[in-house]
């Protein structure tokens, strides 16, 4: 018998997985045909393996750790430039303090979720917090307990079903977060009881934990929505070069497996070169607004030498506060312009979180970008 057998099937289950997923979602014609498409296919791929062994290989919900869910080197299940996401592990039957600190953020919350049917990290949400709700010092430090039972002060209740938490930092700035090098989310958690060290790591605990981030690349791979298919999702269109009506999953009294307190908007852009697709509308009162690119597997085009997104303290509006924005892979010479960066297709994704009112749906119009020179 080798050694680490339970280590060895899961790691060969691995391999399995990556021959599939390379035969049947990066190469599928099904799927994809265009060259880009595929090329940032085997790049995402990359990417899902660094998010699957950093939360589940090497988490270990006794001794939980925040860690960023995606960067401009990780993207994946529609990231964003103007927010700082973090994750760690946890179980329902113990308890923890998150520590952290509120500064430039406009918008923090904390979400619980249970498993994911699927092996992803879209489990159901079991509680969910923001930092209107929660109380914070002058400095902006706070200090959060999880548990099954109740605690003084800010505290989240902890359902036995309970496996990871999500922490959502959102920032309104000219300068979008995740290219900024001096923001930074001050952020830990540790068991309220401590733990002790681990113990040497044996062949059933990696093994499980190998099988976790196993599950996760399957989920976001084999199991991801056919880009271009209809959608059931009620914020979508599927109507080419349009964007649904924006809707929440809150105030819709629906189970959720994302943020609650957003109200989202979707549509897919289909663009020839010469295409430029023009979005009008008005922003709500809220506290953050913005939209972005996404390629064919939900992740945002580059934001870091580019602009795929715009935040509305980005956007450019007129003196009624009406906005114009201009999807194009030309640069028109206009404000408001966002690059496709060479892609034909791709996802337009609006997030309005926590807005006064019911946001009104931006128009869409397809026009030769040349038309719209000077």
């Amino acid at each position: 018998m080798a050694s680490a057998p339970l280590t060895t099937d899961a790691f060969n289950e691995l391999i399995d997985l990556l021959v599939q997923v390379r035969d049947e979602y990066v190469l599928s014609p099904t799927r994809f045909t265009d060259d880009l498409d595929v090329v940032e296919g085997f790049r995402y791929v990359t990417q899902l393996l660094s998010e699957g062994f950093e939360l589940f290989a090497e988490g270990d919900p006794e001794r939980p750790r925040f860690s960023n869910i995606v960067s401009p080197a990780r993207k994946f299940l529609g990231d964003n430039a103007d927010a700082i996401y973090q994750q760690a592990v946890i179980r329902g039957d113990r308890s923890y303090r998150i520590t952290g600190c509120r500064d430039a953020q406009s918008y923090i919350s904390f979400t619980v979720h249970g498993a994911d049917p699927a092996g992803g990290i879209n489990g159901k949400v079991l509680a969910d917090r923001n930092d209107r709700d929660f109380a914070v010092a002058d400095d902006g430090t706070y200090e959060i307990i999880l548990s099954p039972d109740e605690h003084p002060g800010n505290w989240i209740k902890l359902d036995p079903a309970a496996r990871l938490v999500i922490v959502r930092n959102y920032y309104l700035r000219e300068r979008s977060a995740q290219t900024d090098p001096t923001i930074a989310v001050r952020i830990a958690i540790e068991p309220l009881d401590g733990a002790p060290p681990p113990a040497p790591l044996d062949d059933a605990t990696f093994a499980a934990r190998l099988g976790a981030a196993t599950a996760f690349v399957r989920s976001t791979t084999l199991a991801l929505r056919m880009f271009g298919a209809p959608g059931t999702v009620p914020f979508r269109s599927n109507t080419p070069n349009s964007v649904g009506t924006p809707w929440s999953f809150r105030n819709a009294d629906v189970d959720a497996a994302g943020a609650v307190d957003i109200y989202y908007s979707t549509g897919t852009f289909d663009l020839g070169p010469d295409d430029a697709l023009v979005m009008e509308g008005t922003v709500p009162p809220c506290v953050f607004t913005n939209v972005t690119l996404w390629n064919a597997h939900m992740q945002t085009l580059d934001f870091v030498h580019q602009r795929c997104s715009l935040n509305s303290a980005q956007m450019h509006t007129d003196a009624d506060g009406r906005f114009r924005i201009v999807i194009s892979d030309r640069d028109p010479g206009v404000p408001n312009w966002i690059s496709t960066q060479g892609h034909r297709r791709g996802d337009i994704f609006w997030r309005f979180l926590l807005p006064e009112e019911q946001p009104p749906t931006p128009t869409c119009t397809v026009v030769p970008v040349a038309s719209l020179a000077g």
